[in-house]
């Protein structure tokens, strides 16, 4: 191994956890040294492609569980410095725009996201540093949310400026709180229950809707009702009226 291989190795050595990325997700990772990492959301896109740009690619479908294994991998490359969110926006966790919360307003005393919409946008199994370290190294999220157009992410990219690493060692965070609070007797967020909650919530707003709909119904009916016997008693009247006058 030459001396430039040798600096090389050390570089990425010294920015990057040993055996990153640490957790498995359904992502392809590639050169460690890129600084974008991108977030493909519900959409399958071509990771192979985008990966030429960017040292890791996949989906994120949940805004809990799946977030906090993102933000852990990120961190613990310290030559990420830019987080693409593209691809179709995911129905009920609206986990796009529980990123960009996440980023510009990380989150309050209980793990929540502040102000973001998802059904359940809580990173509990993060400690807050993780939270800090993941606003702090990322220096842009880049919103191309609902864009499936790899050539126009490509574009995004390459627009980027270059930018070196994070002038602080990679930070390797262990997702273990959901097992534990399971086994204490507290509720962990995983993402079937998150799934699960989603779906009732969309099935309690179908009954409301429904009930709206049902009032609604009503009244035209009530509404007809009333104005055909008005309309009854009225004719009888004026014929009433006619043969007495007549």
């Amino acid at each position: 191994m030459g001396d430039e291989e040798k600096k090389e190795k050390k570089e990425i050595e010294s920015y990057v956890v040993e055996g990153w990325p640490p957790l498995a997700g359904s992502y392809l990772a590639g050169d460690p040294t890129k600084p974008v990492a991108i977030v493909t959301l519900a959409s399958e896109l071509d990771n192979a492609r985008l990966l030429k740009r960017s040292a890791i690619c996949g989906d994120c479908k949940t805004e809990n569980i799946g977030t906090e294994k993102v933000v852990a991998n990120i961190i613990s490359n310290s030559h990420i410095r830019y987080l693409v969110v593209c691809g179709a926006e995911v129905h009920g966790h609206i986990t796009g725009k529980c990123w960009k919360a996440l980023f510009e307003n990380g989150v309050d005393d209980t793990g929540r996201i502040i102000d973001a919409p998802g059904a359940i946008p809580y990173v509990t199994n993060l400690p807050r540093e993780a939270i800090d370290r993941f606003r702090n190294q990322i220096v842009e999220l880049v919103d191309l949310i609902n864009v499936e157009d790899e050539s126009q992410i490509e574009s995004a990219i390459d627009r980027l400026e270059p930018i070196g690493p994070y002038e602080e060692e990679p930070m390797l965070v262990k997702l273990g709180g959901a097992m534990e609070e399971e086994m204490t007797g507290v509720l962990g967020h995983t993402g079937d229950s998150v799934s699960i909650e989603s779906r009732i919530r969309h099935i309690e707003q179908e009954y409301k809707d429904l009930g709206k709909l049902q009032k609604v119904t009503a009244g035209l009916v009530g509404g007809l009702y009333q104005g055909f016997v008005l309309g009854l008693i009225l004719t009888i009247v004026i014929f009433g009226l006619r043969r007495l006058l007549g």
